[in-house]
């Protein structure tokens, strides 16, 4: 199948997206932005780039069968187990416990398991969509009162979205609720399929480009970016 470079570019918008809002977090560390820190457009900025990386892949699951889906899902968490063990030696103040590759790549291990025993029907999308909402507050201890929860959360069972009161993370997308926007995406790209989404391709650009390499992007940026910021942090100080 050719190449859909509609959503490459909206892979690329994203992942510019993600970089300007790393840059923005590094630079408010160490001088603090009113207009970023702890404001409604940070945490409405950071939830658009999660939603969004979750509903591309979900829809490009659509191109995999279940095998491949299931070997990418593979590999995209044992990245994001390798980006845990870096920042536990390297940057222990900025550890990631399950972030947004392991999030994806259990996701996209699922997803393979759906497309191994069940048809998801494009008319499952709301529904998904409708749990991703009903359970986003999940992760922050809404259930913790209900006593089979509470046993969850006190065994931190933090991959699944029942995190112990003492689990820290910088980087933090468990299985509840972000599978379910994941397969939001999924049943989405069936519809799409259905209607022929996938042979309006669009044209080839710079943001399709950047979209193609959202990956090597998104492991290299902050290796770059967190030196940087610090280092002119540390020659105007």
């Amino acid at each position: 199948m050719k190449r859909n470079y509609n959503l490459d570019k909206w892979r690329g918008f994203t992942i510019i997206s993600m970089v300007l809002f790393h840059l923005m977090y590094n630079i408010n560390y160490y001088w603090r932005l009113p207009w970023y820190d702890g404001t409604i457009l940070n945490k409405v900025w950071q939830l658009s780039i999660a939603c969004s990386f979750f509903i591309i892949s979900g829809i490009t699951s659509n191109f995999l069968d279940a095998n491949r889906n299931i070997k990418r899902g593979i590999k995209t968490s044992l990245i994001g187990f390798t980006i845990t063990l870096i920042t536990y030696i390297a940057a222990p103040d900025q550890f990631i416990l399950w972030g947004v590759l392991n999030g994806l790549g259990a996701s996209m291990i699922i997803a393979g398991l759906f497309q191994y025993f069940t048809n998801i029907s494009p008319k499952w999308a709301i529904v998904f969509l409708i749990l991703f909402i009903l359970t986003y507050k999940i992760p922050r201890g809404i259930l913790y009162n209900n006593s089979f929860f509470k046993n969850l959360y006190d065994l931190n069972f933090f991959y699944l979205g029942f995190p112990s009161a003492d689990f820290h993370s910088s980087d933090y997308f468990p299985i509840i609720p972000w599978t379910f926007l994941y397969l939001f995406g999924y049943s989405l790209g069936k519809g799409l399929k259905n209607k022929n989404f996938y042979g309006k391709f669009g044209k080839d650009n710079l943001l399709a480009k950047i979209g193609r390499y959202a990956m090597p992007i998104y492991l290299a940026h902050q290796i770059i970016l967190y030196p940087l910021v610090t280092l002119i942090y540390n020659l105007t100080k």
